[in-house]
């Protein structure tokens, strides 16, 4: 009788344990979201996940060194690479100096004074592109062990890409500009214009900018950069303006901003420390 009994009530124990395990490990995930960091499981699975992606990388681009020249020819193939990096670094030096000649103008009309600097970039390679589909993210083939953190801003020659905002040992997640979550302060790259507003993504290939006054001088064809606010450097180029219209409630003007980077073809990216 006793053993007729017990044996249901057995049966549910497996059930309880696994019951309380996760809500354990929800809350240690949950603290860790809070904390700006990984869960330890998390960290685990993403550690031994990124060994593979970086050697399935590492071999490609191995491949691609070794054997490119067969069809390509060896030499046009490093010549491409060395002129890759060259582009980018004049890209990044272009764009500071653009920065610091709106900057000698701004000062010369009295609107304050800021401090610009070029931070050394890490280079990195992109190993997984919108790994969540519910958000634009990608992840890169450096971490912690490169001296990124949370933050640190993402970019690529042509302009921005977005901001670092979890880090692990050897890889970092970035979310990209076009996510909700991928807001950045920014302002009209004309010397004469006082326009800034915030830049946000909707998951399209177009962002827009809110919290300009309807009276911000703001026109299709603008460049817009970083205002300088925040974590982001002023100057990095965004992207170009596609068209202006009032809110809703006609207090306001909003930009549709089409950006400089293609985020579906990510595969190289510069990181600011």
């Amino acid at each position: 009788m006793t053993a007729g009994r017990t044996g249901p009530v057995l049966r549910y124990i497996p059930f309880v344990l696994l019951l309380i395990a996760g809500t354990m490990l929800g809350i240690v995930h949950d603290r860790a979201e809070r904390a700006g960091r990984l869960d330890p499981i998390s960290s685990t699975i993403r550690t031994l996940f990124s060994f593979p992606a970086n050697a399935v990388n590492t071999t490609g681009h191995w491949i691609g060194k070794e054997f490119g020249w067969i069809p390509h020819g060896y030499a046009l193939a490093s010549e491409n690479r060395s002129l890759k990096r060259r582009i980018a670094n004049l890209e990044l030096e272009n764009t500071n100096l653009r920065s610091q000649a709106l900057l000698g103008e701004r000062l010369a009309a009295d609107v304050g004074i800021q401090d610009s600097h070029t931070p050394k970039p890490v280079i990195a390679q992109v190993v997984a592109l919108r790994p969540d589909p519910n958000f634009d993210t990608i992840t890169i083939n450096r971490g912690a062990n490169a001296g990124i953190k949370v933050h640190d801003v993402v970019i690529t020659p042509a302009g921005l890409v977005g901001q670092v905002y979890v880090v692990n040992n050897s890889t970092a997640g970035v979310v990209l500009l076009t996510d909700q979550n991928g807001m950045v302060s920014a302002r009209v790259e004309r010397a004469k214009s006082r326009a800034v507003g915030i830049c946000k993504g909707n998951y399209t290939n177009f962002i827009t900018m809110n919290d300009l006054s309807a009276e911000a001088d703001i026109k299709v064809g603008d460049r817009i950069v970083t205002a300088g606010y925040g974590v982001f450097p002023p100057g990095i180029p965004i992207g170009t303006v596609t068209s202006v219209a009032l809110d809703q409630g006609q207090m306001n003007k909003v930009a549709v901003i089409k950006p400089f980077v293609d985020f579906d073809a990510l595969d190289e990216v510069m990181v600011l420390r």
